[in-house]
């Protein structure tokens, strides 16, 4: 294997007891929050990738002291006035989520910052984070009105205002919450279709008086985090590569233990149900306010459906290329519409899974909003991962059962979330 591109032989048989990293989602949230509050917080079984490797990365340039021992971070906040004034400008890498949350935390500071990403995180719309922080009182510039990074930032004591969200985002949610907590007055945000629900839970364990409703969370401003202590449930996503793959197996038997359940989050299970999938719920608990459950598959004959509710797509949002894949296996016609959401993350992930599908013989169609895939073999062949992490971990997935070989480019791309991805994988498939 090289950075840039590996090739995966099909295998007869899926099977084992796994474990897998940290929630990524919870892994920024708990080091923000952390850095936040005042008093030491400690976080096991933290994701470390790249994506969380940023987070910590632009607190530290704040000031902000972390101490890694492997996957435990040790974090001494010193309140959200504690923070200092960075030297240089801050670089999110290619996390979406590091960018917006951070962009609520800088508007709460009298300080200049300037905050960039890498090539593809420079292309992903910030409009909607820097126009309701904007109202709020935050001063931000850049490129086509402060749409694209990198973004200066000279915030300051900003007021609460009641914000109607157009485009449903946890990440957007999550920086006006921060933003609120340096601001006068009372915040009230309203989502389209509710998101996962992170940020209230690990709130409101930590102090803040939440008021939630379906779609509408209520706050006082000025509220501060108590210092969190924690283990990290594991990260449904990387599970779902895991279930996908003991899904499609021709032999299975894969169980995938202390995994995160947050309703929010687990559109996918929805969505495998009505294909058909044998995917058990197993010793359900909560685990710090979080739902944690071990989920079981086994190989499973798949029809296809048609998936265009917004509450599912919402939840299933970083399971749909992968939810592509399954569907090349099922039999019929597979449909998801409502989901234009997906061109504006690390890749245009419609274009790419349409076309990687069209390219292992699998006959795709991009439909604007969602795809098509009509579903029954697999041939195999070569596809591009166009440098996301999710989409090449899709197409590995995607070679368990296929007709031949699979050769994905760029597969180096899967560190920036799942770093152990590859040793997990090969001790499934027995090599």
């Amino acid at each position: 294997m090289s950075s840039s591109g590996i090739t995966f032989q099909p295998v007869d048989r899926i099977e084992g007891q796994i474990a897998v990293p940290g929630d990524k989602s919870i892994s920024h949230r708990a080091l923000i929050f952390s850095a936040i509050a005042s008093g030491v917080s400690r976080i096991e079984h933290l994701l470390v990738a790249d994506d969380t490797m940023s987070s910590v990365r632009c607190l530290r340039m704040l000031g902000a002291v972390i101490e890694m021992e492997g996957s435990t971070a040790v974090i001494k906040g010193s309140g959200i006035d504690g923070f200092k004034e960075p030297d240089d400008v801050m670089d999110a890498g290619n996390s979406g989520t590091t960018a917006r949350i951070m962009l609520g935390l800088l508007s709460t500071q009298g300080f200049f910052s300037v905050l960039t990403g890498d090539e593809s995180l420079r292309t992903r719309p910030m409009k909607r984070m820097t126009i309701p922080l904007a109202a709020m009182g935050s001063a931000l510039d850049g490129r086509e009105h402060a749409n694209y990074l990198p973004i200066s930032v000279r915030g300051g004591r900003l007021k609460g205002i009641d914000y109607k969200m157009p485009v449903p985002s946890a990440q957007v949610k999550t920086g006006l919450i921060v933003a609120s907590m340096n601001a006068r007055g009372t915040m009230t945000i309203t989502e389209p279709v509710g998101t996962r629900d992170h940020t209230e839970r690990m709130l409101k364990a930590g102090g803040v008086d939440l008021k939630t409703s379906e779609r509408t969370i209520r706050l006082a401003c000025s509220q501060k985090p108590l210092p969190i202590n924690m283990s990290i449930p594991g990260d449904f996503s990387s599970a779902a590569f895991f279930i996908g793959a003991g899904i499609i197996a021709r032999h299975s038997d894969v169980l995938v233990t202390n995994v995160g359940i947050n309703p929010g989050r687990t559109g996918m299970l929805d969505v495998l149900k009505g294909m058909g999938a044998s995917v058990d719920i197993m010793n359900a608990r909560y685990e710090a306010g979080e739902p944690v459950a071990d989920i079981h598959v086994t190989a499973s004959k798949l029809h296809g459906i048609t998936v265009e509710d917004k509450r599912t797509i919402v939840s299933a949002i970083d399971e749909l290329p992968l939810i592509a894949v399954l569907a090349a296996y099922a039999q019929g016609r597979t449909v998801v519409r409502n989901a234009e959401e997906l061109r504006v993350k690390e890749s245009d992930r419609i274009k790419a899974v349409v076309e990687g599908l069209n390219h292992l013989g699998v006959r795709a169609r991009d439909l604007g909003d969602g795809f098509q895939v009509e579903g029954g073999r697999v041939m195999g062949g070569r596809v591009s991962s166009y440098g996301d992490h999710r989409i090449a971990m899709a197409f590995a997935v995607s070679s368990v059962s296929s007709e031949k070989e699979t050769s994905i480019d760029d597969f180096g791309a899967v560190s920036i979330s799942f770093p152990e991805f590859m040793n997990i994988f090969d001790r499934v498939r027995g090599v």
